[in-house]
């Protein structure tokens, strides 16, 4: 068995963490990251071989994004998790890395989006997840019948024959960002704090219905509800003429 065909084994095993039902404002040490609209996969990249997976089974996807992988992978093996979405095309989000944000003391923040930060009631993690299944399937048709679909990496969870489940969040991105590079096709989510209000409302603006929450040292619950995890909608902006 090569690498590629063990990478596979181990892919065929993941299914998506599912979000907490706790309030975004009891997630200790949190970074917000855009929720994408799409199919939930895996990647498994090796230098020469690229698969998508879902389910345990490999998805269809048209050969420029399995090339753009390629081209962007920097190492020897890993399972990338990430979404297949048109969202990224039609936006900059994840195309290059995000900077280092000086977030603004609260003071300073405008009182018209400053309340809506903490998580809203009416926005449960079972709606998220009904939501995901009710559009899924559909990506799937469109991505295997040729459309044109960008991966969005939102996590690190396997990296050259060690499993990175149990290390913190914000180490796994470090290291995603250090064997992936951006393109076209090919991006990564950003993220920021839940104090970096003005990004958070801008994710809205650009048409994200949900964000998610998830704790800076959570590990990574393979088919199971991560209690350091949560979605919430964006806080909103200024009404149009104020």
């Amino acid at each position: 068995m090569d690498d590629h065909e063990a990478l596979l084994e181990l892919a065929a095993a993941w299914r998506p963490q599912r979000p907490g039902r706790r309030p975004v404002k009891e997630i200790v040490d949190a970074i917000v990251e855009p929720d994408w609209t799409g199919a939930r996969v895996l990647a498994a990249l090796t230098p020469t071989r690229a698969t998508i997976i879902r389910e345990g089974q490999p998805v269809e996807v048209p050969d420029d994004l399995l090339q753009a992988l390629l081209d962007g992978f920097t190492a020897t093996g890993a399972l990338v998790e990430g979404t297949l979405t048109t969202e990224a095309l039609r936006s900059g989000q994840g195309a290059v890395p995000v900077a280092p944000k000086i977030e603004r003391p609260p003071i300073l923040v405008p009182r018209f989006i400053r309340p809506n930060v903490e998580d809203d009631p009416y926005v449960r993690a079972r709606d998220h997840e009904a939501r995901v299944e009710t559009v899924e399937p559909a990506v799937l048709e469109a991505v295997e019948h040729g459309e044109r679909h960008a991966f969005v990496a939102t996590d690190l969870l396997w990296l050259d024959d060690v499993a990175l489940d149990d290390v913190p969040l914000l180490e796994r991105k470090r290291l995603l960002d250090g064997v992936l590079e951006p393109s076209f096709l090919v991006r990564i989510t950003p993220y920021v704090r839940p104090s970096a209000i003005l990004t958070l409302v801008t994710w809205g603006s650009l048409g994200f219905r949900e964000l998610h929450y998830r704790a800076a040292n959570s590990p990574y619950l393979v088919g199971r509800e991560n209690p350091d995890t949560a979605v919430s909608r964006p806080p909103v902006g200024p009404s149009p003429g104020r």
